[in-house]
């Protein structure tokens, strides 16, 4: 009897924590239903028109819109210019895009449009170091513009140098990479002393990105105001190494390494927290552990707003998770892939062979629990999610 009784106990504590989930499950979703959340996903999409030689690189940018996870509609937001005179101008293909206050599109390089007034702020090329107090700061590192700090002001909407010498935002010394010659150098500038050589063989940089006919600086990241970490690809990029330097006594610490292949795309890096970094290099991430010195290839991305995808495809494509629940396999590219609250995107596409084809849009509708299909022809880019 005592057994019986403890098991039909049992029975009815499972039940009664399944019906409290059960009711947690639909609340949320009743809740999130009722909340009329307005996003909208920036989307660029291309047309290239030849002509006179030259190639014009038409780039129009759009809002899709979503109330609740469902598509109700897009707009044409404005149209610009990938080329100018047969050179880059407006490119929303080159680099991490970054979205402000819902409503400022910074390019990879540094251009600046204003999604509201659809208009073009800033058509100049900068780095962009971070944005606050309604400012976008830049740093820009030319041949022929030289080295200089700049600030755009969003409410003035007026782009300025910096001419104060002891403007400094970020860690850092006037470090850089010396590329006449391979393999490349990092020389370091202290100010009115001769140049200091810090690491005589920093590599060959990065081979074969698409759209960019010159070799750009390996990503490099100030741990402080003495140590940096830098890439090193070797000369077939087969390997990418990672150091630490410090500027003070040129000592040099090997991180970790990775076997590599060539990707079309430039690595990037993010910061994860101040001694974790990412690496994005095509559709693998690299997790960077400064504190213990590791280096490793990640199976699954970490996950942005809980999503996350599988780093590496097979036949049937990389697998997407939510909160580590299985939201199924789909063939994309990671740079298509776009997660936000409590909805992603990514652009699916259809595989054949070596060859790959766009097949619009794919949204993961929370509400509903399931993928949404939405027609979207020549995607460009995703930038990235506002709310409205």
């Amino acid at each position: 009897m005592l057994v019986r009784n403890l098991k039909v106990k049992t029975e009815y504590m499972n039940l009664k924590n399944a019906i409290f989930v059960a009711l947690v499950f639909l609340i949320s979703h009743k809740s999130f239903a009722k909340s009329n959340l307005k996003q909208s996903l920036i989307v660029v999409h291309v047309q290239s028109v030849g002509g006179k030689g030259k190639s014009q690189f038409k780039q129009k940018i759009f809002s899709y819109h979503f109330l609740n996870g469902s598509f109700v509609g897009r707009d044409e937001l404005l149209s610009v210019d990938g080329k100018k005179d047969g050179k880059d101008y407006i490119r929303t293909d080159n680099g991490q895009n970054t979205i402000y206050k819902d409503r400022y599109l910074i390019t990879g390089i540094g251009n600046i449009i204003d999604l509201v007034d659809k208009t073009v702020l800033f058509d100049g090329k900068a780095g962009l170091i971070r944005c606050s107090n309604d400012s976008a700061i830049f740093y820009t590192n030319d041949l022929f513009k030289g080295k200089f700090y700049s600030i755009y002001d969003f409410n003035a909407k007026q782009y300025r140098e910096v001419k104060d010498q002891l403007f400094k935002p970020k860690f850092g010394r006037d470090v850089e990479y010396d590329k006449i010659v391979s393999p490349f150098k990092i020389n370091y500038y202290p100010q009115g002393k001769p140049k200091v050589v810090l690491c005589a063989d920093a590599g060959y940089g990065q081979q074969g990105i698409k759209n960019i006919s010159y070799v750009p600086d390996p990503p490099m990241y100030w741990i402080d105001n003495s140590n940096f970490l830098f890439s090193y690809f070797n000369k077939d990029n087969t390997e990418l190494s990672f150091y630490k330097i410090n500027v003070d006594t040129k000592a040099s610490i090997l991180v970790g390494k990775i076997a590599m292949s060539s990707e079309s795309d430039a690595a990037t890096l993010s910061v994860v927290s101040s001694d974790q970094l990412i690496m994005r290099l095509g559709n693998k991430q690299v997790f960077i552990d400064l504190k213990n010195n590791l280096v490793n290839l990640l199976d699954f991305t970490k996950p942005v707003y809980g999503f996350s995808y599988e780093t590496k495809a097979d036949s049937k494509g990389r697998s997407i998770k939510l909160n580590g629940k299985d939201l199924g396999k789909f063939h994309f590219e990671s740079r298509n892939f776009m997660p936000g609250e409590n909805i992603a995107a990514f652009v699916k596409e259809m595989v054949l062979g070596s060859e790959s084809y766009q097949q619009g849009l794919s949204v993961w509708n929370y509400g509903k629990q399931g993928w949404q299909s939405v027609d979207a022809d020549e995607v460009l880019t995703l930038v990235g999610w506002i709310k409205e």
